[in-house]
């Protein structure tokens, strides 16, 4: 496996002259943030040029303000994992796959069963299951609550959020065929296999902590520089 990174010149990045939308952060890539910079194509570099002098047009999408950083000026630089590292990563993955293949096949052999459900003028709008979750006809049901709720409870508190909208019924018995998709609960976590590897996340934190460690032992010192 490689981790990858770029060493740049001391040229500044280039500026957006609009905003770009925030995205969350990777764990495994924002600890290098500082050895990452924003690169330009050399051809979208000369179309930002040719734009700057037609001021009768639209405003361009190659619009730049600032310097930029041209690819060519940088110097790519690659590390390669630790072999150690690259195998806990492999050891977790098939730890993972086990668990979830137990947990699985323990949803399927418990699922869910429909306890109550909720008719508006006689038609199903809503069931709830023996753990409490519930499905609609809708992607949701305005006013009700996040917490956790018996099935009873659960059965209230909708048909009370439904009052208004016609004549409201909750059934116990001769239910209506259902909405489907009951699922089930996972294996708790006593028939699960325990971990023997790192989440990936630390994996990651480690293997990045030591190409930090091997870039800044392959920069040039400042007395390198002076001689």
């Amino acid at each position: 496996m490689i981790i990858s990174g770029t060493q740049a010149s001391p040229q500044a990045p280039a500026k957006l002259s609009s905003p770009l939308p925030q995205t969350a952060a990777d764990p495994a890539t924002s600890q290098v943030e500082d050895s990452a910079k924003v690169t330009i194509s050399s051809k979208a570099l000369q179309k930002a040029s040719d734009a700057e002098g037609k001021t009768d047009e639209l405003a361009s999408p190659y619009r730049l303000t600032g310097p930029a950083t041209l690819v060519s000026s940088l110097n790519p630089v690659v590390y390669q994992m630790p072999e150690a590292l690259i195998k806990e990563m492999e050891v977790r993955g098939k730890e993972e796959a086990a668990r979830n293949q137990i947990s699985s096949q323990y949803a399927r052999d418990h699922q869910y069963q429909t306890v109550g459900q909720v008719l508006v003028n006689g038609k199903l709008f809503a069931e709830v299951n023996d753990a409490g979750g519930y499905a609609s006809v809708k992607n949701s049901i305005p006013g009700l609550s996040d917490a956790t709720l018996n099935p009873q409870e659960r059965l209230e508190e909708i048909a009370q959020a439904l009052k208004g909208q016609g004549k409201v019924e909750i059934r116990y018995a001769n239910f209506e065929p259902g909405l489907g998709g009951s699922g089930g609960p996972g294996a708790p976590e006593s028939m699960l296999p325990s971990f023997t590897a790192r989440n990936i996340h630390d994996i990651f934190a480690e293997a990045i902590e030591a190409a930090g460690r091997l870039r800044s032992a392959s920069l040039p010192t400042s007395e390198s520089k002076a001689s």
